[in-house]
């Protein structure tokens, strides 16, 4: 027990150092106080609903790494968290199975996944236990200076009230304790962010959320692109993003199976006919031939399903101006260097028009990628069945044509 409360005291430590030093006056929100209540949190969650002392170890770790990327980065911090945790715990030796478990803890907590399982939902529980807390409004401020500064949004006053009416509205906690110790306040809070929303017949938006260009005082770029102010078609890339990756992992399985079956078949079966061949049964040869050709057809159709697709690795910046590349996917960059790609991406990053572009150009080739594994994948099982079905035959009509 001496040893693993070392270790967490030393994960302390290091944190509370680094979120110190490194952190500036602007990280109002996400700063050292913000971690050590959310640590807390944790802990008093995981306690009610009677955590283990190796879960709460664990779970004590992922809060204390889960913003420390906010040193390095402010969009994509939980990726930079994930990181200098590993190589913390991989430093003092921690047990691999375990940290894992302190990783994906730190990867959920990024807002649009959801918890599966305890410690997971204690952990988004305590991340957002703020919406429950009496200085909720104090923590609002603090936030709404942080994206002013860090991320150039610039919010009317009408905007970030209907904004966060609608975040804790729609939110939910999902432990028991969470729901029992937390409710009261969070509908107290909610409550006060409804009034603060502009009367119903004032428009929630009348000028579109504007983002000051770094350098210039006149120059602004409109947030609203086409997918950006759509919650529902938000949901439905994601989901539709999330179905294609499955289907391709599920494509891939089934080639793997067919190339299984068929290489123990070319390996076992086609051997063991051949013997009986040469020991004089010449009926066996045509079905013999009509299963190998079967085999080796299948073989070719499941490893084109497979295959890689051809990626050229480099994408100009003219084609990322133009908005016809997606630097999001490693084929599109891998052989580029990094200070283009850094350009390329603030390119696409600065104007929701292009990212907009990028999401759909992303799930369209996912799409017609995953089209092309699923024709070859039919080609194969039809391949497949049919030729086993010829096989068969024929060594009926062979066979009984030898016994005539």
């Amino acid at each position: 027990m001496g040893n693993k409360r070392t270790v967490v005291n030393e994960a302390e430590q290091f944190v509370k150092r680094l979120l110190t030093e490194d952190l500036t006056k602007d990280h109002q929100y996400h700063d050292l106080g913000h971690t050590i209540r959310v640590r807390d949190a944790a802990l008093e969650l995981a306690k009610a609903e009677n955590c283990t002392a190796e879960d709460m170890e664990i779970l004590e770790i992922a809060c204390l790494f889960h913003d420390i990327g906010f040193c390095k980065v402010y969009e994509g911090h939980e990726a930079v968290s994930r990181q200098i945790a590993a190589e913390f715990l991989q430093k003092h030796d921690y047990p691999e199975e375990k940290a894992k478990l302190v990783l994906k803890l730190i990867d959920v907590t990024y807002p649009p996944k959801y918890p599966a399982n305890l410690l997971e939902k204690i952990i988004k529980d305590a991340d957002l236990s703020n919406l429950a807390s009496l200085n909720y409004m104090d923590y609002l401020d603090a936030l709404r200076h942080e994206w002013g500064v860090f991320l150039n949004r610039q919010y009317t006053d009408d905007e970030w009230n209907i904004m966060n009416y609608k975040f804790i509205n729609n939110h939910q906690f999902f432990t028991d304790t969470a729901k029992a110790i937390y409710t009261e306040q969070w509908k107290a809070n909610r409550k006060i962010m409804k009034k603060k929303r502009p009367p119903k017949d004032k428009p929630e938006s009348a000028e579109p959320l504007v983002v000051k260009t770094p350098g210039s005082s006149s120059k602004s770029i409109s947030m609203d692109g086409l997918i950006g102010k759509n919650k529902s078609a938000q949901m439905m890339i994601k989901t539709s993003l999330r179905n294609h990756l499955d289907l391709a992992a599920l494509a891939d399985n089934k080639a793997n199976i067919m190339l299984s079956v068929n290489a123990l078949i070319i390996t076992i079966v086609i051997p063991l006919a051949a013997s009986y061949v040469s020991d004089g049964n010449w009926y066996l040869i045509v079905p013999m031939v009509s299963l190998l050709i079967t085999c080796l057809a299948s073989m070719v159709f499941a490893t084109l399903a497979t295959r890689p697709i051809r990626m050229e690795g480099y994408t100009n910046q003219q084609q990322i101006k133009q908005g016809r590349s997606n630097l999001f996917f490693f084929g599109n960059f891998y052989r580029m260097k990094y200070d283009d790609y850094e350009e390329g991406l603030r390119t696409v990053l600065a104007e929701e028009q292009k990212l907009d572009s990028s999401i759909m150009r992303d799930l369209y080739y996912l799409g017609t990628s995953l089209g092309g594994k699923y024709r070859q994948l039919r080609l194969c099982y039809t391949i497949f069945m049919w030729g086993i079905i010829v096989t068969v035959l024929a060594f009926g009509i062979s066979y009984s044509m030898s016994l005539s």
